[in-house]
């Protein structure tokens, strides 16, 4: 008896259960594509209580609601495995997380980067199981606040009660379903520690099969020792390493794609669960040029600064003090004596102060957004040479002609390499974004756009990757990676997670210049079995949940279905 001769049964008996408990849904006519990475093929999906309950030819089932959709595609909703929006979807006006479903993302993993600690990860959950929020989340335990909540920002190893305790946080975090630990370790305090202190907390995550994700200590001058890094806490703490976010930043680094996919390669020969994630854009984060360099302590300046950094900042709290920063910085830097002050600040910040000019060099900025349009997409650098100035010369003339309309990534890279990245079998993808801090052409435009822009530039225009592809490395290699058994596969027993929508009208809006536009195409997404999105239209209906870490998780029992 094969299981081909059992399709047509199991599926005739699909239907006579469903005379009495008719399905909830049905979206027919579309085309498959399963997160798997195997071929697309025709279908209908069956959901029943937030459950894919049957696929196959439903025709006859019956349902309390059937969407046709010829011309469509059905996956799994996408599952961004790197993402910043914990700080917005407390927000009222965030809450839905209109940023993700408008490419078809239902799951998140948030707490990266190292940032929560464990009253921080306890307040999530508890403040979004009571609002409700717009998609799943996962969340990591953080390095950085545990560090910072025990040590401020002290530049010191911890104490053994010290370690100890951070240790008890990250167990505790673990028990109540943390993903694992998180890092930053470019950042303060993260900074601060050794990679002893880190194993020592990674490991305690082992028992748990946890996560270890890393957001590398010195891509910008030390890419490939970083990495190794971040590997080597893995293999000695006995955890799958997680690169976050992978890039080769700054002139001196292009081309080095090749030698951390060889470098990954060589580490998954050897056995070592390494994975990645990638977004896909030529540049890291943005920061107006008045948000680079470092204001003098104490002054009104590095007060407004550190008002639009806050979380807690409102989007229009934060374009009033976008406004208030030109003026400001004509000030501080209109004289010769203070110019010298903010340069010695931005190039040898002061204990305890965090410099981007110093985190990733000069060679690592471009500029992307300028009143004078010739100046687009040129590299600080350059312009020093062409002008014979320094580079910090180059950056305060132009705050000080353009104000807070010039806008730089700090982290600029060749095309090419971030191909050659996107293509490596072990690399997911990510908006590494939120949803607010957009206000005032803040902000980068992969929050609202990368998952867009894989399928529409990355798949439909270049070529670069299959659609079946893209989707797997958007479904079922993070759903692998994070063990999250019931979701990033299309099949039978599956949490219904959908997203439905046209590949040739998925469309990435937000740009460089305005990252505030949502991306287009989509047309349906479902959350736990609840439309997100229905017709392209938000529905604001919040069905995310917690999606507690279980390394063992029972596979789900392999799809039955018609031919």
């Amino acid at each position: 008896m094969t299981v081909r001769w059992l399709a047509p049964l199991f599926m005739f008996l699909v239907g006579a259960a469903g005379a009495a408990e008719p399905l909830d849904v049905v979206l027919q006519g579309g085309r498959i594509i399963d997160g798997t990475g195997a071929p697309a093929r025709r279908g209908d999906v069956g959901v029943r209580a937030g459950h894919i309950v049957a696929i196959g030819a439903l025709g006859d089932a019956p349902a309390r609601k059937r969407i046709s959709i010829p011309g469509l595609v059905v996956t799994p909703g996408f599952i961004d495995v790197h993402n910043h929006a914990d700080e917005d979807v407390v927000a009222p006006e965030y809450r839905s997380a209109p940023g993700m479903i408008s490419q078809g993302v239902t799951t998140a993993v948030f707490g990266v980067d190292g940032s929560l600690d464990l009253q921080m990860f306890r307040a999530l959950k508890r403040t979004l199981k009571a609002s409700g929020v717009g998609v799943n989340f996962a969340a990591y335990i953080g390095h950085n606040g545990l560090r910072e909540r025990e040590l401020g920002m002290a530049d010191r190893p911890p104490t053994e009660d010290e370690l100890g305790r951070m240790q008890d946080a990250v167990r505790a975090a673990m028990d109540e379903g943390a993903l694992g630990l998180s890092t930053g370790l470019m950042y303060l305090p993260g900074r601060y520690a050794t990679t002893a202190e880190v194993v020592a907390l990674a490991k305690v995550t082992k028992p748990y099969g946890g996560l270890y994700d890393s957001h590398d200590r010195d891509p910008a001058f030390n890419l490939l020792d970083s990495v190794t890094e971040c590997l080597d806490i893995g293999r000695d703490a006995g955890v799958a390493a997680h690169v976050a976010h992978l890039k080769a930043v700054g002139v001196h680094n292009a081309g080095r794609s090749a030698d951390l996919v060889q470098m990954i390669d060589a580490a998954r020969i050897r056995g070592e669960p390494v994975t990645s994630d990638i977004y896909p854009y030529d540049g890291a984060t943005t920061r107006l040029v008045a948000e680079v360099l470092v204001a003098p302590p104490g002054s009104a300046l590095a007060a407004a600064l550190r008002h639009l950094d806050d979380p807690a900042t409102t989007e229009a709290q934060r374009t009033a003090t976008i406004a208030e920063l030109a003026p400001l910085w004509r000030d501080a830097i209109g004289s010769a004596e203070g110019r010298s002050t903010v340069q010695r600040l931005s190039e040898h910040p002061s204990a305890g102060v965090f410099s981007w000019i110093a985190t990733v060099g000069y060679d690592s900025l471009r500029i992307i957004r300028s009143s004078d349009a010739r100046l687009a997409g040129r590299m600080i650098v350059d312009l020093a040479a062409e002008r014979h100035q320094s580079p910090f010369d180059v950056l305060a003339d132009l705050l000080l002609a353009q104000g807070t309309v010039i806008k730089l990534t700090v982290g600029a890279m060749r095309e090419d390499d971030v191909r050659v990245l996107m293509k490596a079998p072990w690399m997911m993808f990510s908006s590494d974004g939120r949803e607010g801090g957009v206000a005032g052409g803040q902000g980068h435009p992969r929050y609202r756009g990368s998952f867009a822009r894989i399928l529409s530039h990355y798949v439909r225009e270049e070529h670069v990757l299959t659609l079946e592809e893209a989707v797997h490395k958007m479904t079922g290699l993070p759903a692998d990676y994070l063990k999250l058994r019931d979701r990033g596969v299309l099949r039978v027993g599956a949490a219904a997670d959908l997203a439905v929508f046209d590949p040739d009208a998925v469309r990435d809006r937000s740009g460089w210049d305005d990252p505030t536009a949502y991306a287009t195409g989509m047309s349906y997404v479902f959350v736990n079995g609840v439309a997100a999105l229905e017709r392209g239209v938000a529905t604001q209906a919040n069905a995310g949940r917690f999606l507690p870490f279980r390394e063992r998780a029972q596979p789900l029992v392999p799809a039955t279905e018609t031919p």
